[in-house]
């Protein structure tokens, strides 16, 4: 088995060894896998430029850790159609779901697709899910090469690196919050509806201002087409299917149950 410090030098080689002439892109989001990230790729003393991709929905807070402690990393924002909201663009496209998942293309991907540093480094474990234990730790995304130094790193080596290396990181760790990403997402929807409480209280603005772009979503293109289809029959009931996961009924068709 190998120990945190050996993984440490190992990743330290792995980015040295890949370094591109212009340079890595490095995807920092302020959680503890991309803080021990960059951490290593300035121990490695290669060229890179780091990137946060500032949804406008992510807690106050990290936003915040981030300007304090990284105040070098360049926040890229939403521009889709001229929208620059994740509040506007649920008016543009549809309300997001498991199944129609836009928001992480739209918030995170899209602000940064046009930057031309085609090598990137993220901050990706295996040990977070099976679809990405499958992909390696060097692979392709459209014209990108994603490299991922800390792969094979689990969740305790990641939070021993950040002791050891003194490294700031965000508080809310320390409150109980495992994730720290967007604090509107549907995967957090259905069984979570504790969390969906937690976040309300926390960050009301946030879901406040996600009921009213709803509200104009039912109001201008939804209203009709769900109530003539029997899936709400007022914008109460089609707000609470949203937030309970209520979102696939049994005489839909997995093209309708899409719409969800």
């Amino acid at each position: 088995l190998l120990t945190g410090e050996t993984k440490t030098e190992i990743a330290i080689d792995f980015i040295r060894e890949h370094e591109p002439e212009e340079g890595y892109f490095v995807g920092f989001s302020g959680g503890k896998d991309s803080i021990v990230v960059l951490d290593l790729v300035q121990k490695a003393e290669v060229k890179h430029q780091a990137y946060y991709s500032a949804t406008g929905i992510d807690p106050p807070e990290v936003v915040k850790f981030i300007n304090t402690n990284y105040p070098y990393v360049i926040h890229k924002r939403p521009n889709e159609r001229g929208c620059k909201s994740f509040y506007g663009l649920i008016v543009l496209n549809g309300f997001p779901s498991i199944f129609a998942r836009w928001c992480c293309n739209s918030l995170k991907k899209d602000p940064t697709k046009n930057i031309p540093l085609q090598n990137r480094i993220m901050g990706l474990r295996a040990e977070e899910s099976s679809k990405r234990s499958k992909m390696g730790q060097i692979s392709k995304l459209k014209k990108w090469t994603i490299y991922k130094p800390i792969f094979r790193w689990l969740e305790w080596e990641i939070w021993d690196y950040i002791e050891e290396n003194n490294l700031p990181y965000p508080s809310m760790y320390d409150e109980g919050f495992s994730r720290i990403g967007c604090v509107i997402c549907p995967f957090i929807c259905g069984k979570n509806q504790s969390q969906i409480d937690r976040n309300r209280a926390r960050w009301p603005k946030h879901y406040v201002a996600f009921e009213k772009a709803m509200r104009k979503l039912w109001d201008t293109r939804d209203g009709e087409r769900m109530i003539k289809k029997g899936y709400a029959s007022n914008f109460e009931e089609y707000l609470n299917n949203w937030y309970t996961g209520n979102m696939v009924r049994t005489n839909k068709t997995k093209n309708e149950s899409d719409m969800w």
